[in-house]
């Protein structure tokens, strides 16, 4: 006998949608936000690739903000454009203080890229 949660004989639940039912988050939109998250994380892994860690923080703090200001939400009502956002200030604050406050402290040079 089927699990009463599982509505198929083989373990997947089936969901009816109702024809002017619309999807929790926009596809694009909700990978806006979450594309954020992972730039994020990849601009802090990689934060002495100079240009580009800053770059990619940069990007993903905008697209944190864009998606952030349009009121995304997860499935679940995850705020996944603010846990974007603060990632990439972060690394943002990180990359610009490693790279150029401590270069600046160490050999007397403003270079900005």
């Amino acid at each position: 006998m089927a699990h009463p949660d599982h509505a198929t004989p083989h373990g997947t639940a089936s969901v009816a949608r109702t024809p002017g039912e619309r999807p929790v988050v926009a596809p694009v939109i909700g990978g806006m936000a979450a594309a954020s998250i992972g730039m994020g994380f990849f601009s802090m892994v990689v934060f002495w690739w100079n240009p580009f860690s800053t770059i990619l923080a940069v990007v993903g703090l905008s697209l944190g903000l864009f998606t952030l200001a349009r009121g995304v939400r997860g499935p679940r009502g995850e705020n996944f454009a603010l846990t974007g956002v603060l990632i990439c200030g972060t690394s943002v604050g990180i990359t610009f203080t490693l790279n150029h406050v401590l270069r600046y402290i160490q050999w007397d040079t403003l270079t900005w890229f």
